[in-house]
């Protein structure tokens, strides 16, 4: 055990792979960097098959030392040991013991049994319970919901000979062990399912299924890789679908034989060639078949070296009903050639369309962006135009001009004016001046340079001067009258 900080004890727990939900369900958690379930503060009832103390001694509860009792059960005053501690254990002190010895013997954790179905009348909500039996014994078995949904492949019958690999539990609260199915075939499928199923269960205990071991497959691959026969359905589809989803990514085949003595030797060179050359994803398949003509792709080393290869592999051999081993140890598995090629290669028409989309929405929007932006420039460009000093100067020189051909207009009008009654002026003072009236008769009468304008101002004898329109008169003064 371990102290982490304020959140008390952890447990460290050895629980196996195929376990992994149930011990989840349970309350155990995974540690990411560490690798090792665990489970936090308490240790409970249903944890504590997956732990082991390692300050125990092997085979004692909880590190306690084992101790050798000798008491007389008709004496009462023996129930007790020198310390004062009641030297009967509990019946849950007896099945917590014997729970531990089933959780600490190794022989218990994978066992191959083989038997006749009995006790199964139709699986009880999600799970299966039923027993397996020979002429001597009896010995129940569960099997989860999941489990059964991977390794299941026929109708489970009352009188069934099967074979099974799984692991031996002892449930405390009753009692009673009972043998957790891990794998389960009918017992007339012969050695190679058994085979199958003790290999798949090695690998597994190995982690090479481990979902924290796979890869993500690339989105954009520029090179994917395919190791199949040239010849094969499979070639045809992958080529097929991968070139009406991208026409510009690079396929590249490796010719393996997929069934047959050869087929292992040229898969495993087949996968090694292609995760040194580059590529982006790697494709493994065939056009399904049989088990006997899927074979090849159930061997370890195949299995191995897929785990081992740096490149992310899509696994594409049988159908949706036929797993091998390959399709648990690969990073994807597919049923399908087809449903392979749509895994690695993306419809970039799909992209395509959705960048032309998004181009012409820029389009729009930076069209509109300028349109909106010449107008404020136009509104701003006006401003700044109405309020720069050149069109400061022209608004004044306009209105100077203006102003100049008021003024011009008005003194020409005061000019018309005036002159008009000058006229009218001159007119009205030569209708009423002497010389005017001279050309009517009338004369300009002068004695000595001075005008005449009585009787009494010149005597008879006098010279006068009289001046008429067109010249000038001297004469004598010989008369005066006065009126």
């Amino acid at each position: 055990m371990y102290v982490i900080g304020s959140d008390g004890l952890i447990y460290r727990l050895n629980v196996p792979y195929v376990e992994k939900d149930e011990a989840k369900a349970l309350g155990a958690k995974w540690n990411f960097k560490e690798k090792f379930w665990y489970c936090e503060g308490e240790l409970t009832d249903g944890l504590r098959r997956w732990y082991v103390d390692p300050d125990a001694p092997k085979g004692t509860k909880q590190g306690m030392p084992e101790k050798q009792l000798s008491f007389d059960l008709s004496d009462d005053s023996t129930s007790k040991n020198e310390d004062g501690y009641d030297l009967y254990k509990t019946v849950s002190e007896v099945n917590n013991m014997i729970y531990d010895h089933f959780d600490d013997s190794v022989e218990f954790q994978m066992i191959m049994v083989k038997g006749e179905v009995t006790n199964y009348s139709g699986h009880r909500g999600r799970h299966y319970y039923f027993a397996i039996k020979d002429s001597y014994a009896l010995l129940p078995c569960f099997m989860w919901e999941e489990t059964a949904n991977a390794v299941l492949k026929f109708e489970l019958e009352q009188g069934q000979q099967v074979a099974i690999i799984g692991k031996l539990d002892y449930y405390r609260a009753t009692g009673k062990s009972q043998l957790i199915v891990r794998q389960i075939i009918n017992i007339g499928d012969g050695a190679a399912n058994l085979a199958y199923l003790k290999l798949k269960a090695k690998l597994e205990a190995e982690g090479l299924f481990d979902e924290d071991h796979k890869k993500p497959i690339p989105k954009y691959p520029e090179k994917v890789g395919i190791i199949t026969s040239k010849d094969g359905q499979a070639i045809k589809d992958i080529c097929k679908v991968a070139g009406k989803r991208n026409p510009f990514v690079q396929l590249v085949l490796y010719h393996v034989n997929v069934q047959g003595k050869n087929a292992v030797d040229t898969i495993i060179k087949g996968i090694r060639y292609m995760d040194g050359k580059g590529m982006d994803t790697i494709i493994v398949g065939r056009g399904g078949g049989s088990d006997e003509e899927l074979m090849a792709y159930n061997d370890e080393m195949i299995a191995r070296t897929v785990y081992e290869a740096v490149t992310p592999i899509i696994s594409a051999v049988g159908h949706e009903g036929h797993w091998t081993l390959i399709d648990y140890v690969s990073d994807k598995r597919v049923a399908t050639p087809s449903e392979a090629a749509e895994e690695a290669v993306p419809d970039v028409m799909v992209d395509i369309l959705r960048v032309d989309r998004l181009k012409k929405s820029i389009e729009v929007n930076m069209h509109n962006q300028v349109e909106q932006r010449k107008l404020l420039l136009a509104a701003k460009m006006a401003v700044l135009e109405k309020n720069s000093p050149e069109a400061k100067l022209k608004e004044h020189m306009d209105r100077l001009n203006m102003l100049l051909e008021h003024l011009n207009t008005g003194i020409k009008s005061q000019y018309e004016l005036r002159k008009h009654r000058y006229e009218l002026l001159v007119t009205g003072l030569h209708g009423l001046s002497p010389t005017a009236k001279l050309v009517n008769g009338f004369g300009y009468i002068s004695h000595e340079g001075k005008p005449v304008t009585g009787v009494e101002e010149v005597k008879e004898g006098d010279s006068i001067q009289v001046d008429i329109h067109n010249g000038t008169i001297i004469s004598t003064v010989t008369d005066i009258r006065s009126k």
